[in-house]
């Protein structure tokens, strides 16, 4: 154990407990869960409501990857206004909180990095993680290549696989070659 880590703990509680102080009045309420092919695919996505005092104040589209490792930030969606009130830090410390994922931004636009370094810095204190961007389609595809042995299969798939398996494939592959040879 570091001479450091005593120091670094005494700090970390006092970043958690004004995060949880100023992110008090924020909720999340759940809109909507979907499972439909986009990037998330065969994972979920979901869109909950930003409320402040009860009142929507916006939304956030979020995806937890299908090995269930990592939270994909789609987009936050404040009210014109809003943008400045820190409701964007809260969102991310509660989905912090209530996954205990780390959290990827994608496809944000280059004005937000200012926003996303200070916020990845003041999460960071308080022991959550966000990671770096996914802004081009190859990051994505490369990101998706970590759960693809986890989507369906097509059925005919698993049925060419058990016909070849079966003691009559020799038989039925020569009589497909001669077929195919007319």
């Amino acid at each position: 154990m570091s001479i450091f880590e005593p120091l670094r703990d005494f700090f970390r509680r006092r970043v958690v407990k004004k995060l949880n102080e100023s992110a008090s009045t924020t909720r999340l309420v759940r809109e909507r869960v979907e499972s439909k092919i986009g990037f998330v695919y065969p994972g979920a996505n979901f869109i909950d409501s930003i409320q402040i005092a009860e009142q929507g104040v916006g939304y956030v589209d979020y995806g937890i990857s299908p090995l269930g490792d990592r939270l994909y930030i789609n987009r936050i969606k404040l009210e014109p206004g809003r943008q400045l009130q820190c409701i964007g830090l809260h969102v991310l410390w509660l989905l912090w909180l209530k996954h205990g994922l780390p959290i990827v931004p994608m496809n944000h636009n280059a004005l937000s990095d200012d926003c996303w370094d200070r916020t990845r810095g003041r999460l960071a204190a308080a022991g959550a993680q966000i990671g770096e961007e996914l802004r081009s389609d190859e990051q994505m595809m490369m990101e998706q290549q970590r759960w693809q042995h986890l989507l369906p299969k097509p059925g005919h798939e698993s049925l060419i696989r058990e016909l070849k398996a079966s003691p009559e494939w020799p038989h039925i592959q020569t009589r497909f070659e001669t077929w195919k040879d007319l």
